[in-house]
């Protein structure tokens, strides 16, 4: 079985932290919103990885991933360029999956649940379902006493509570299907005119419903709770080699990735901090993910994401923010709630 990953999208929602790449790289709790989609990929047991690339600087994911190797995973690349939908990226792996069963995941969604349990299904394809409070965001399923029936993308009017995951397996009948459909009026190829199209011609779709946390991360506040649930979810108290704790209290579940240097701080669990990163003077607080190369001195940061190469300096305070590769914050007498991207300089 192969797993195909969507790696697409511009992320308007998220500009201007998507102006310089995909939103799928974004890290949550210290990895990629889509290594966390790989890796439980590779978890259930599937290996050979397809990931489909778009056009928002494809060459930074072939950076970060190149053959798969240290993932533990074998990743082919496939490029879809411009968006035309997610029915159209399926199509283009058709020649890649040889008459096999395989998975889809959008490399944006956070999902937990057993992926086992879809690679053993023996229908024509299976369907992952949340229940959630704005349907209208999502394409969503219609059931009718235990049966899927119908699909609709992004309804605008409400009709059921049941929206796609973003998760799904298919066997060739989904490429017969493709091949006939029609761009919808957002002028893409559906995954839900697809599926229905299945339903149509009389074909098995099974589905499941997600009784465990999914998170679309298409927003800053998506962000936000996604590292929240992951850091809560897949982090342990952990301090890796090189680490020095200075006159400093760290408290609960804390990540300390290499070389980090903790001095005359406090840092409150659930938390990340990476790699050569300094706290200095200063207080993290929970559900905080600072990445790599960072310096956090004399400031204070809780519920916020932070990531790499990142300086907050001089008195600021940090709740709710989301902070790009290269910024640099400094001085501020209040709270402040910033979405920031890469490369920016702001001072308080």
């Amino acid at each position: 079985m192969k797993a195909v990953i969507l790696h697409g999208g511009q992320g308007t929602r998220l500009r201007p932290l998507t102006h310089t790449g995909p939103k799928q790289l974004i890290k949550v709790a210290g990895k990629p919103i889509s290594q966390w989609a790989l890796e439980q990929v590779r978890d259930a047991g599937v290996k050979d990885v397809i990931l489909i690339l778009g056009d928002n600087v494809p060459n930074k994911v072939v950076e970060y991933y190149g053959d798969g190797s240290r993932f533990g995973v074998r990743i082919t690349y496939v490029y879809q360029g411009k968006a035309r939908g997610l029915a159209d990226a399926v199509y283009r792996v058709r020649g890649l999956v040889k008459g096999e069963r395989f998975l889809v995941y959008l490399g944006d969604n956070v999902v937990n649940y057993d992926l086992g349990k879809f690679a053993s299904s023996g229908s024509n394809a299976s369907i992952l379902l949340a229940k959630v409070q704005d349907p209208s965001r999502f394409g969503v399923a219609v059931i009718r006493e235990g049966k899927l029936v119908k699909l609709v993308e992004k309804p605008k009017e409400r009709i059921s509570d049941l929206a796609l995951v973003g998760v799904y397996s298919f066997d060739d009948n989904v490429f017969d299907v493709i091949e006939g459909l029609r761009p919808s009026w957002r002028g893409e190829l559906e995954i839900t005119d697809a599926i229905q199209g299945l339903v149509d011609r009389g074909l098995e779709v099974s589905y499941d419903v997600a009784d465990g946390w999914w998170k679309d991360t298409g927003t800053p506040k998506d962000i936000l709770e996604a590292n929240a649930f992951l850091l809560d979810a897949k982090v342990s108290r952990r301090v890796e080699e090189n680490v020095r704790l200075v006159n400093s209290s760290v408290e609960g579940r804390v990540y300390l990735g290499r070389n980090a240097l903790v001095q005359n701080s406090v840092v409150r669990g659930p938390a990340y901090v990476g790699e050569n990163t300094v706290v200095k003077d200063s207080y993290v607080g929970p559900y905080t993910s600072i990445g790599d190369n960072c310096v956090v001195e004399g400031s204070e940061v809780e519920h916020s994401v932070i990531l790499d190469n990142v300086k907050v300096e001089g008195g600021v305070f940090l709740m709710d923010s989301l902070i790009g590769n290269n910024a640099v914050i400094r001085k501020g007498n209040r709270w402040h709630k910033l979405v920031v991207g890469e490369n920016s300089w702001i001072t308080l």
